[in-house]
This record gives C-alpha cells, sequence and structure tokens, in this order.
C-alpha cells in the first residue's frame, strides 16, 4: 500500500496517542508496602520496581523464608537503594528515576523487560532472565541501565551492618 497523507496523519496521530498513553500510565500496583516516610527520593511504584529487581540481584545474600526474602531484608534492600540513590547528584536521580519510571509503565515495560504481568505476579526466573538479558545485551543503553541497577541495588544493600556478617566483614575499624 502506498503511503498517502491520509495515513501517515492516522498512523501519527495513532502513535502520538500511544506515547501519550505511556506518559499518563504509572502503575501503581505494586504488593511492596512500607512507609512512605521512610523515603528520600523513590515513590510507591519506584519503590516496588526495586522490591521486584532486588531479590534477582541479591540471590542468595537476602534472608529467606520458604524460599521467599523476608519481608524485613526486602524493605532494607529497597531503603538501601533509596539511601544510595539520594547520594547522587540531582540530575543522575532524575535520570535512575526515569528509568524506574520506564519499567513501571505498564505500556512500556512489556516492550523493554518482555514482562508481560505486573512485578509482583513476576517470577524470580523471569525477573532473573530480563536482567541477564539487559546486562549481556549489545545495546549500550540497555547495559547502561542493568549497571546503574545493579550497582545501587550492591550499594545499597552491602552498605548496611545487617549484610556485613554474611561475607565475614568485621565491620569499620573503630577508632579509639
Amino acid at each position: 500500500m502506498p503511503l498517502t497523507r491520509g495515513r501517515l496523519l492516522k498512523t501519527g496521530f495513532a502513535g502520538g496517542l500511544v506515547l501519550a498513553l505511556a506518559g499518563c500510565a504509572h502503575s501503581n500496583g505494586s504488593t511492596f508496602h512500607d512507609d512512605a516516610a521512610a523515603y528520600k527520593v523513590l515513590d510507591a511504584g519506584e519503590r516496588g520496581t526495586v522490591a521486584a529487581l532486588a531479590p534477582a540481584f541479591l540471590a542468595g545474600a537476602l534472608p529467606t523464608a520458604n524460599g521467599a526474602p523476608t519481608h524485613d531484608a526486602l524493605v532494607a534492600a529497597v531503603r538501601g537503594f533509596d539511601t544510595a540513590l539520594s547520594g547522587l547528584p540531582p540530575v543522575d536521580v532524575a535520570q535512575i528515576q526515569k528509568l524506574l519510571g520506564m519499567l513501571d509503565n505498564p505500556f512500556i515495560k512489556p516492550l523493554a523487560t518482555g514482562i508481560w504481568s505486573s512485578w509482583s505476579d513476576a517470577s524470580p526466573a523471569t525477573v532473573t532472565a530480563f536482567l541477564n538479558r539487559w546486562r549481556f545485551s549489545p545495546i549500550e543503553l540497555l547495559r547502561g541501565g542493568y549497571d546503574v541497577l545493579h550497582q545501587l541495588t550492591m550499594a545499597g544493600w552491602y552498605g548496611q551492618d545487617r549484610a556485613w556478617q554474611a561475607i565475614g566483614y568485621p565491620g569499620p575499624p573503630r577508632l579509639s
């Protein structure tokens, strides 16, 4: 079919509508709950996304009960991520919040991650597979997204003294 002016206008309108909906939609159906006052940077949707990703990044490090991370450990991981994020320059915080917003957006998330369910319904294997696709992607932007999420999760968790015993770190030296 030839590209006519009418078809071009219809396609442009449809694309604009999809982008507008994607920009307005913000999934907030997370099952992760914690006191919002405990956070400096992350909003409820961002906290839910981090809570879904943290167990995959911290597999084997988070205390578990019945094969799943305990709520206290998950809260500590998300709060640690928030603390690590809040220490970055505002321009970097804004970029990371855009990344988390994209990962929470119900229109963009399936295309960017391959996960069509909500984060709370995604299996650990599905989340790990998504993260590995980004980690080893030939697209530098996806690898960079993986790296920043990984580094903030690790800094947030291992920056807490509750994680030190498991790795044999006695803590910082005591000054006399």
